[in-house]
Protein backbone atom coordinates (compact mmCIF):
# COMPACT_ATOMS: atom_id res chain seq x y z
CA UNK A 1 0.00 0.00 0.00
CA UNK A 2 2.91 2.36 0.54
CA UNK A 3 4.87 1.67 -2.62
CA UNK A 4 5.98 4.95 -4.22
CA UNK A 5 4.61 5.11 -7.75
CA UNK A 6 3.41 8.35 -9.23
CA UNK A 7 0.07 7.82 -11.01
CA UNK A 8 0.48 7.39 -14.75
CA UNK A 9 -0.89 9.83 -17.30
CA UNK A 10 0.24 12.98 -15.48
CA UNK A 11 3.04 15.53 -15.75
CA UNK A 12 3.71 17.49 -12.57
CA UNK A 13 6.21 20.17 -11.64
CA UNK A 14 6.84 23.66 -10.32
CA UNK A 15 8.91 26.78 -10.87
CA UNK A 16 10.25 29.77 -8.97
CA UNK A 17 8.45 32.67 -10.61
CA UNK A 18 9.53 35.39 -8.18
CA UNK A 19 6.26 35.72 -6.26
CA UNK A 20 8.06 34.50 -3.14
CA UNK A 21 11.73 34.99 -2.38
CA UNK A 22 13.92 32.13 -3.60
CA UNK A 23 11.29 29.39 -3.49
CA UNK A 24 8.92 27.49 -5.76
CA UNK A 25 5.66 29.40 -6.09
CA UNK A 26 3.89 28.17 -9.26
CA UNK A 27 2.89 24.56 -9.85
CA UNK A 28 1.25 22.68 -12.73
CA UNK A 29 -0.41 19.29 -13.06
CA UNK A 30 -0.97 18.31 -16.70
CA UNK A 31 -2.84 15.29 -18.08
CA UNK A 32 -2.63 15.20 -21.93
CA UNK A 33 -5.47 12.69 -22.22
CA UNK A 34 -7.62 14.65 -19.78
CA UNK A 35 -8.73 13.93 -16.23
CA UNK A 36 -11.99 13.65 -14.34
CA UNK A 37 -11.99 15.92 -11.32
CA UNK A 38 -13.96 16.11 -8.13
CA UNK A 39 -13.49 18.89 -5.61
CA UNK A 40 -14.63 20.31 -2.30
CA UNK A 41 -14.46 24.06 -1.73
CA UNK A 42 -14.61 26.56 1.10
CA UNK A 43 -18.01 27.62 2.40
CA UNK A 44 -16.67 31.09 3.14
CA UNK A 45 -18.94 33.75 1.61
CA UNK A 46 -15.90 35.55 0.18
CA UNK A 47 -14.72 32.80 -2.14
CA UNK A 48 -11.49 33.54 -3.94
CA UNK A 49 -11.50 33.90 -7.74
CA UNK A 50 -9.80 30.53 -8.40
CA UNK A 51 -12.50 28.81 -6.35
CA UNK A 52 -15.28 30.49 -8.33
CA UNK A 53 -13.68 29.55 -11.65
CA UNK A 54 -12.78 25.97 -10.73
CA UNK A 55 -16.35 25.35 -9.58
CA UNK A 56 -17.52 26.32 -13.08
CA UNK A 57 -14.88 24.25 -14.93
CA UNK A 58 -15.47 20.92 -13.18
CA UNK A 59 -15.61 17.96 -13.70
CA UNK A 60 -13.38 17.58 -16.78
CA UNK A 61 -9.98 19.10 -17.41
CA UNK A 62 -6.42 18.76 -18.63
CA UNK A 63 -4.47 21.30 -16.56
CA UNK A 64 -4.36 22.48 -12.97
CA UNK A 65 -2.40 25.63 -12.07
CA UNK A 66 -1.61 26.69 -8.52
CA UNK A 67 0.30 29.66 -7.15
CA UNK A 68 1.33 30.62 -3.63
CA UNK A 69 2.09 34.04 -2.17
CA UNK A 70 -1.07 35.71 -3.53
CA UNK A 71 -4.56 34.39 -2.71
CA UNK A 72 -6.45 36.37 -5.39
CA UNK A 73 -9.28 36.70 -2.86
CA UNK A 74 -11.38 39.83 -2.27
CA UNK A 75 -10.11 41.18 -5.61
CA UNK A 76 -13.49 41.68 -7.30
CA UNK A 77 -14.05 41.48 -11.03
CA UNK A 78 -10.38 42.11 -11.76
CA UNK A 79 -9.47 39.01 -9.77
CA UNK A 80 -11.85 36.93 -11.86
CA UNK A 81 -10.53 38.40 -15.11
CA UNK A 82 -6.93 37.79 -14.03
CA UNK A 83 -7.68 34.20 -13.10
CA UNK A 84 -9.33 33.60 -16.48
CA UNK A 85 -6.33 35.17 -18.21
CA UNK A 86 -4.09 32.64 -16.49
CA UNK A 87 -6.48 29.85 -17.46
CA UNK A 88 -6.40 30.96 -21.10
CA UNK A 89 -2.62 31.22 -21.10
CA UNK A 90 -2.18 27.78 -19.51
CA UNK A 91 -4.66 26.34 -21.98
CA UNK A 92 -2.65 27.65 -24.95
CA UNK A 93 0.58 26.28 -23.47
CA UNK A 94 -0.88 22.81 -23.00
CA UNK A 95 -3.30 22.55 -25.93
CA UNK A 96 -6.41 22.87 -23.79
CA UNK A 97 -9.40 25.18 -23.68
CA UNK A 98 -9.63 27.67 -20.78
CA UNK A 99 -12.55 25.61 -19.45
CA UNK A 100 -10.20 22.62 -19.13
CA UNK A 101 -8.00 24.49 -16.64
CA UNK A 102 -8.55 24.30 -12.89
CA UNK A 103 -6.97 26.78 -10.52
CA UNK A 104 -5.94 27.28 -6.90
CA UNK A 105 -4.19 30.12 -5.12
CA UNK A 106 -2.96 30.69 -1.59
CA UNK A 107 -1.28 33.57 0.19
CA UNK A 108 -2.13 37.13 1.12
CA UNK A 109 -5.79 38.15 0.73
CA UNK A 110 -6.50 41.30 -1.29
CA UNK A 111 -3.36 41.28 -3.44
CA UNK A 112 -3.58 41.23 -7.23
CA UNK A 113 -2.11 38.31 -9.16
CA UNK A 114 1.32 39.04 -10.72
CA UNK A 115 0.20 37.83 -14.14
CA UNK A 116 3.51 38.02 -15.97
CA UNK A 117 5.37 36.16 -13.24
CA UNK A 118 2.79 33.37 -13.17
CA UNK A 119 2.81 33.10 -16.98
CA UNK A 120 6.59 32.88 -16.97
CA UNK A 121 6.39 30.19 -14.33
CA UNK A 122 3.90 28.15 -16.37
CA UNK A 123 6.10 28.40 -19.48
CA UNK A 124 9.16 27.39 -17.46
CA UNK A 125 7.33 24.33 -16.12
CA UNK A 126 6.20 23.32 -19.61
CA UNK A 127 9.79 23.41 -20.83
CA UNK A 128 11.00 21.45 -17.81
CA UNK A 129 8.56 18.64 -18.61
CA UNK A 130 10.73 17.75 -21.61
CA UNK A 131 13.55 16.62 -19.33
CA UNK A 132 11.76 15.94 -16.04
CA UNK A 133 8.05 15.23 -16.49
CA UNK A 134 7.42 14.19 -12.89
CA UNK A 135 8.63 16.37 -10.00
CA UNK A 136 6.01 15.89 -7.28
CA UNK A 137 8.24 17.22 -4.48
CA UNK A 138 8.70 20.49 -6.37
CA UNK A 139 4.95 20.81 -6.78
CA UNK A 140 4.39 20.12 -3.07
CA UNK A 141 6.95 22.82 -2.26
CA UNK A 142 5.31 25.38 -4.55
CA UNK A 143 2.06 25.52 -2.56
CA UNK A 144 3.55 26.32 0.86
CA UNK A 145 3.10 29.61 2.72
CA UNK A 146 3.73 29.61 6.48
CA UNK A 147 4.21 25.83 6.40
CA UNK A 148 7.56 24.60 7.67
CA UNK A 149 7.65 21.43 5.56
CA UNK A 150 6.09 19.64 2.62
CA UNK A 151 3.13 17.38 3.32
CA UNK A 152 2.83 14.40 0.96
CA UNK A 153 1.38 10.90 1.05
CA UNK A 154 2.12 8.05 -1.37
CA UNK A 155 0.12 4.84 -1.65
CA UNK A 156 -0.29 2.14 -4.29
CA UNK A 157 -2.92 4.11 -6.21
CA UNK A 158 -2.57 7.70 -5.00
CA UNK A 159 -0.14 10.55 -4.64
CA UNK A 160 -1.30 13.55 -2.62
CA UNK A 161 0.03 16.76 -1.14
CA UNK A 162 -1.43 19.51 0.98
CA UNK A 163 -0.57 22.89 2.45
CA UNK A 164 -1.91 24.39 5.60
CA UNK A 165 -0.54 25.57 8.90
CA UNK A 166 -2.78 28.44 10.00
CA UNK A 167 -6.37 29.45 9.24
CA UNK A 168 -7.33 25.85 9.89
CA UNK A 169 -10.91 25.26 10.98
CA UNK A 170 -13.28 22.68 9.54
CA UNK A 171 -16.27 23.10 7.34
CA UNK A 172 -14.81 21.27 4.40
CA UNK A 173 -11.04 21.16 4.36
CA UNK A 174 -9.50 24.49 5.35
CA UNK A 175 -6.40 24.27 3.20
CA UNK A 176 -5.25 23.32 -0.30
CA UNK A 177 -5.04 19.63 -1.11
CA UNK A 178 -4.27 17.84 -4.38
CA UNK A 179 -4.91 14.11 -4.76
CA UNK A 180 -3.83 12.41 -7.99
CA UNK A 181 -4.66 8.89 -9.16
CA UNK A 182 -4.73 6.85 -12.34
CA UNK A 183 -7.38 4.54 -10.91
CA UNK A 184 -10.81 4.73 -12.48
CA UNK A 185 -13.51 5.61 -9.96
CA UNK A 186 -17.15 4.75 -10.72
CA UNK A 187 -18.21 7.49 -13.13
CA UNK A 188 -20.28 10.19 -11.46
CA UNK A 189 -19.44 8.91 -7.98
CA UNK A 190 -16.14 10.76 -7.54
CA UNK A 191 -17.50 13.70 -5.57
CA UNK A 192 -19.59 11.65 -3.16
CA UNK A 193 -16.62 9.35 -2.53
CA UNK A 194 -14.31 12.32 -1.99
CA UNK A 195 -16.78 14.00 0.36
CA UNK A 196 -16.98 10.87 2.50
CA UNK A 197 -13.24 10.18 2.52
CA UNK A 198 -12.38 13.82 3.28
CA UNK A 199 -14.10 13.69 6.69
CA UNK A 200 -10.76 13.70 8.59
CA UNK A 201 -10.30 17.27 7.29
CA UNK A 202 -13.52 18.19 9.08
CA UNK A 203 -12.23 17.05 12.46
CA UNK A 204 -9.14 19.22 12.81
CA UNK A 205 -8.50 22.83 13.74
CA UNK A 206 -5.54 25.04 14.59
CA UNK A 207 -7.12 28.42 15.21
CA UNK A 208 -10.82 28.31 14.37
CA UNK A 209 -10.35 30.37 11.20
CA UNK A 210 -11.77 29.41 7.78
CA UNK A 211 -9.90 30.49 4.66
CA UNK A 212 -11.36 32.04 1.51
CA UNK A 213 -9.43 29.63 -0.73
CA UNK A 214 -9.95 26.16 0.78
CA UNK A 215 -9.94 23.49 -1.90
CA UNK A 216 -9.49 19.74 -2.16
CA UNK A 217 -9.03 18.33 -5.67
CA UNK A 218 -9.21 14.67 -6.67
CA UNK A 219 -7.85 14.21 -10.19
CA UNK A 220 -8.12 10.87 -11.99
CA UNK A 221 -6.62 10.04 -15.37
CA UNK A 222 -8.71 6.84 -15.27
CA UNK A 223 -6.28 5.02 -17.54
CA UNK A 224 -5.76 2.09 -15.19
CA UNK A 225 -8.58 -0.23 -14.25
CA UNK A 226 -7.83 -1.36 -10.73
CA UNK A 227 -8.87 -4.98 -10.15
CA UNK A 228 -10.46 -4.32 -6.80
CA UNK A 229 -13.76 -3.21 -5.37
CA UNK A 230 -14.58 0.47 -5.23
CA UNK A 231 -14.85 0.18 -1.45
CA UNK A 232 -11.19 -0.84 -1.24
CA UNK A 233 -10.18 2.18 -3.32
CA UNK A 234 -12.26 4.42 -1.04
CA UNK A 235 -10.56 2.92 2.00
CA UNK A 236 -7.18 3.79 0.50
CA UNK A 237 -8.35 7.34 -0.23
CA UNK A 238 -9.54 7.68 3.37
CA UNK A 239 -6.06 6.60 4.50
CA UNK A 240 -4.56 9.36 2.33
CA UNK A 241 -6.85 12.05 3.76
CA UNK A 242 -6.35 10.92 7.36
CA UNK A 243 -2.57 11.06 7.07
CA UNK A 244 -2.62 14.47 5.40
CA UNK A 245 -4.84 15.75 8.22
CA UNK A 246 -2.28 14.50 10.75
CA UNK A 247 0.52 16.29 8.90
CA UNK A 248 -1.46 19.55 8.81
CA UNK A 249 -2.02 19.59 12.57
CA UNK A 250 1.54 18.50 13.29
CA UNK A 251 2.73 21.58 11.35
CA UNK A 252 0.22 23.96 12.96
CA UNK A 253 1.53 27.50 13.36
CA UNK A 254 3.51 27.82 16.59
CA UNK A 255 2.55 24.29 17.60
CA UNK A 256 4.13 22.82 20.75
CA UNK A 257 1.39 20.24 21.40
CA UNK A 258 -0.94 18.10 19.32
CA UNK A 259 -4.15 17.64 21.31
CA UNK A 260 -6.63 14.83 20.69
CA UNK A 261 -10.03 15.87 22.04
CA UNK A 262 -12.50 13.01 22.51
CA UNK A 263 -16.15 13.60 23.26
CA UNK A 264 -18.09 10.56 24.50
CA UNK A 265 -21.60 9.97 25.74
CA UNK A 266 -23.25 12.49 23.42
CA UNK A 267 -26.84 12.21 22.30
CA UNK A 268 -25.85 12.35 18.61
CA UNK A 269 -22.74 12.49 16.46
CA UNK A 270 -23.65 16.06 15.52
CA UNK A 271 -23.64 17.15 19.17
CA UNK A 272 -20.42 15.22 19.85
CA UNK A 273 -18.72 16.96 16.94
CA UNK A 274 -20.11 20.34 17.94
CA UNK A 275 -18.79 19.90 21.48
CA UNK A 276 -15.38 18.72 20.30
CA UNK A 277 -14.98 21.75 18.04
CA UNK A 278 -16.16 24.04 20.84
CA UNK A 279 -13.44 22.67 23.12
CA UNK A 280 -10.79 22.60 20.38
CA UNK A 281 -11.22 26.31 19.65
CA UNK A 282 -11.08 27.53 23.25
CA UNK A 283 -8.10 29.86 23.79
CA UNK A 284 -8.18 29.08 27.52
CA UNK A 285 -7.99 25.32 26.98
CA UNK A 286 -5.31 25.66 24.29
CA UNK A 287 -3.15 27.91 26.46
CA UNK A 288 -3.58 25.57 29.44
CA UNK A 289 -2.12 22.73 27.37
CA UNK A 290 0.65 25.02 26.15
CA UNK A 291 1.50 25.75 29.79
CA UNK A 292 1.21 22.06 30.68
CA UNK A 293 -1.47 22.88 33.26
CA UNK A 294 -4.16 20.26 34.14
CA UNK A 295 -6.79 22.98 34.48
CA UNK A 296 -9.95 20.88 34.17
CA UNK A 297 -12.12 23.79 35.34
CA UNK A 298 -11.61 25.51 31.99
CA UNK A 299 -12.78 22.37 30.20
CA UNK A 300 -15.88 22.00 32.37
CA UNK A 301 -16.80 25.67 32.01
CA UNK A 302 -16.35 25.62 28.22
CA UNK A 303 -18.44 22.46 27.79
CA UNK A 304 -21.19 23.87 30.00
CA UNK A 305 -21.48 27.00 27.87
CA UNK A 306 -22.61 25.02 24.82
CA UNK A 307 -26.24 24.24 24.03
CA UNK A 308 -26.00 20.46 23.68
CA UNK A 309 -27.70 17.74 25.67
CA UNK A 310 -25.72 16.45 28.63
CA UNK A 311 -26.42 15.06 32.09
CA UNK A 312 -24.38 17.33 34.30
CA UNK A 313 -24.50 14.84 37.16
CA UNK A 314 -22.74 12.23 34.98
CA UNK A 315 -20.09 14.35 33.23
CA UNK A 316 -16.53 13.02 33.50
CA UNK A 317 -13.26 14.63 32.36
CA UNK A 318 -9.98 12.82 31.70
CA UNK A 319 -6.66 14.45 30.79
CA UNK A 320 -3.87 12.31 29.32
CA UNK A 321 -5.55 9.19 30.67
CA UNK A 322 -5.98 10.58 34.20
CA UNK A 323 -9.52 11.09 35.51
CA UNK A 324 -9.65 14.61 36.96
CA UNK A 325 -13.38 15.20 37.36
CA UNK A 326 -16.44 12.98 37.86
CA UNK A 327 -19.65 14.82 38.71
CA UNK A 328 -21.38 11.81 40.20
CA UNK A 329 -18.39 10.92 42.35
CA UNK A 330 -17.91 14.14 44.25
CA UNK A 331 -16.59 16.31 41.40
CA UNK A 332 -12.84 16.94 41.51
CA UNK A 333 -10.78 13.76 41.75
CA UNK A 334 -7.65 13.26 43.75
CA UNK A 335 -4.81 12.77 41.31
CA UNK A 336 -1.05 13.13 41.28
CA UNK A 337 -0.62 16.63 39.85
CA UNK A 338 3.14 16.22 39.36
CA UNK A 339 2.69 12.96 37.49
CA UNK A 340 -0.01 14.43 35.24
CA UNK A 341 2.15 17.47 34.50
CA UNK A 342 4.83 15.02 33.42
CA UNK A 343 2.43 13.51 30.89
CA UNK A 344 1.51 16.98 29.69
CA UNK A 345 5.14 17.64 28.76
CA UNK A 346 4.82 15.24 25.85
CA UNK A 347 4.13 16.49 22.33
CA UNK A 348 0.97 14.38 21.94
CA UNK A 349 -1.58 14.96 24.69
CA UNK A 350 -5.26 14.22 25.12
CA UNK A 351 -8.51 15.38 26.64
CA UNK A 352 -11.66 13.30 26.99
CA UNK A 353 -15.08 14.39 28.22
CA UNK A 354 -18.09 12.12 28.69
CA UNK A 355 -21.40 14.01 28.51
CA UNK A 356 -23.39 11.15 30.01
CA UNK A 357 -26.30 11.69 27.62
CA UNK A 358 -25.97 8.92 25.03
CA UNK A 359 -23.55 6.72 23.12
CA UNK A 360 -22.32 8.97 20.30
CA UNK A 361 -18.75 10.25 20.12
CA UNK A 362 -16.28 12.23 18.04
CA UNK A 363 -12.53 12.81 18.11
CA UNK A 364 -11.03 16.15 17.08
CA UNK A 365 -7.38 17.04 16.65
CA UNK A 366 -6.04 20.50 17.44
CA UNK A 367 -2.94 22.34 18.63
CA UNK A 368 -2.04 24.45 21.62
CA UNK A 369 -1.90 28.25 21.49
CA UNK A 370 1.62 29.58 21.84
CA UNK A 371 3.53 32.86 21.79
CA UNK A 372 4.98 31.78 18.45
CA UNK A 373 1.49 31.59 16.94
CA UNK A 374 0.84 35.17 18.00
CA UNK A 375 4.15 36.37 16.56
CA UNK A 376 3.59 34.62 13.23
CA UNK A 377 0.14 36.11 12.74
CA UNK A 378 0.85 39.53 14.17
CA UNK A 379 3.44 39.99 11.44
CA UNK A 380 1.59 38.36 8.52
CA UNK A 381 0.26 40.96 6.11
CA UNK A 382 -3.37 40.45 5.14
Amino acid sequence: MRKKRFPSGFFIGAASAGIKDNDKDVGVIYCPCGFRAAALFTKNRFKAAPVVISEKHLPLGKVLVVNSGVANAATGEKGLRDAMEIASYAGKQFDASPEEVLMASTGVIGKILPLQKIKAGIKNIKESFLSKPVSPDDFAQSILTTDTKRKTVWTENFWACAKGSGMICPDMATFLCFIVTDAAFPKGKEKSILRECAQPFNRMTVDGEMSTNDTVFLLSSGIRNVPREASALSKELLYVCAHLAEKIIDDGEGRHKVIDISVRGAKSFYEAKKTALHLATSPLIKTAFNGESPNWGRILSRAGSLNVRMRSEKVRITICGVKVFAAGQGGAKNFNVRALKGRLKKKNVSLEIDLGAGVAGCVYRTTDLSCEYVKINAGYLT
